[in-house]
């Protein structure tokens, strides 16, 4: 076993108390599968631009989605040290980690038991991450189906409507929106109950996988007044929210089976799609949740092309940088991409543009 592999299966029992001291990451943002950080080394970072996995066989393994920097136990602790990772600065963390644990002076009995150990972790923890993953898609898939498909006469309804947002302005509404009265907010320990907007997360097949959620104030009249107003829950890589269904009229699995396709518009909010979609109702609408969620959309067969809505406030270089991956990646699909820029003076995003009646 060698000294990398000795140092990173440590570092992967000890994650935890390692991410707190060399990130100083804040429990707030710690979940069950994942714990998102703030990078040191980035200006105005932010802690949902940055995660280290805290499962599975992706335990200890992290990456900046903003930054493009990742790796493993071993670069996490590197990069922490150091900013970078690379040859040098993987070297310092083996050598910060044999001097916190101890390790240069192990015998080879006791190398071999850990190796033994470290393989038996893994496979068990791979079975748990599994059966975690599994488990919280079920949760998800339930909760949603047990809101309300009625949002008429709701805190949703009211809240799109102080967005400039009538559903019924919309001729082909998906099925991912609904209302639930009384979510819970689980980023405070107390976890209260407000009513939230609760969108559909879907994999390229259709199934529901996770939930979007947008928290709001009792009579709708905007996003709660909260650390967060709007979260997603569980991991949603991959995923969209399919929110209306364009000129075809039907959904995408049926589309695509009966040989119909359509452009597809792309946005990152569902607001921002819901005004596209009354603007150009012959547009299939779909929301990614997040800037990093385009990173990772899939492709679709009911998609002739993409028209993709950039936000005015991705004007970061690392936002640019990202959505320049992006746009890279979902031209590598093979089919028509065109990249829609506003004015500035309409706004940071497309709601904005059509509340002003700019577009």
């Amino acid at each position: 076993m060698s000294r990398f592999s000795v140092a990173k299966e440590r570092a992967i029992d000890d994650l935890e108390s390692i991410v707190e001291e060399l990130y100083r990451a804040s429990r707030r943002h710690k979940r069950t599968g994942l714990w998102n950080i703030v990078n040191p080394y980035r200006a105005k970072a932010k802690p949902d631009q940055m995660v280290v996995w805290l499962t599975g066989n992706r335990r200890g393994a992290f990456k900046d989605f903003v930054s493009n920097d990742k790796g493993d136990a071993i670069d996490l602790v590197a990069y922490a040290l150091a900013g970078a990772v690379s040859d040098d600065s993987r070297m310092a963390a083996v050598e910060w980690l044999e001097e916190r644990y101890g390790l240069k002076n192990m015998d080879p009995a006791r190398k071999r038991r850990m190796e033994a150990e470290g393989k038996s972790r893994r496979l068990a923890a791979e079975a748990k991450e599994k059966a975690r993953r599994e488990n919280n898609i079920n949760r998800a898939r339930k909760f949603f189906y047990a809101c309300s498909e009625n949002v008429a006469g709701t805190p949703v309804e009211a809240y799109l409507e102080s967005r400039g947002i009538a559903l019924s302005a919309i001729p082909a509404l998906g099925h991912a929106i609904r209302y639930r009265h009384d979510c819970e907010y689980w980023m405070e320990d107390e976890r209260p109950l407000m009513p939230a907007m609760v969108h559909a997360m879907v994999t390229a097949g259709g199934k529901v996988a996770a939930n979007h959620y947008t928290f709001l104030r009792a009579d709708g009249s905007g996003k709660a007044d909260v650390f967060k107003a709007k979260l997603m829950f569980p991991e949603t890589s991959g995923l969209v929210i399919r929110l209306t269904n364009g000129a075809a009229g039907i959904g995408a699995e049926q589309a695509a089976r009966e040989g119909v396709c359509g452009l597809v518009g792309i946005v990152e909010g569902c607001e921002d799609g819901y005004s596209a979609a009354i603007a150009a109702p012959e547009l299939r609408m779909w929301a990614t949740g997040s800037l990093s969620g385009l990173l990772h959309m899939p492709d679709h067969a009911a998609a002739s092309g993409f028209i993709i809505f950039q936000d005015n406030d991705w004007g970061k270089r690392q936002a640019q940088d990202l959505f320049r991956r992006a746009v890279a990646r979902i031209k590598g699909f093979g089919k028509p991409v065109e990249v829609v820029s506003m004015p500035a003076s309409w706004g940071k995003d497309v709601n904005d543009a059509y509340t002003r009646r700019e577009w």
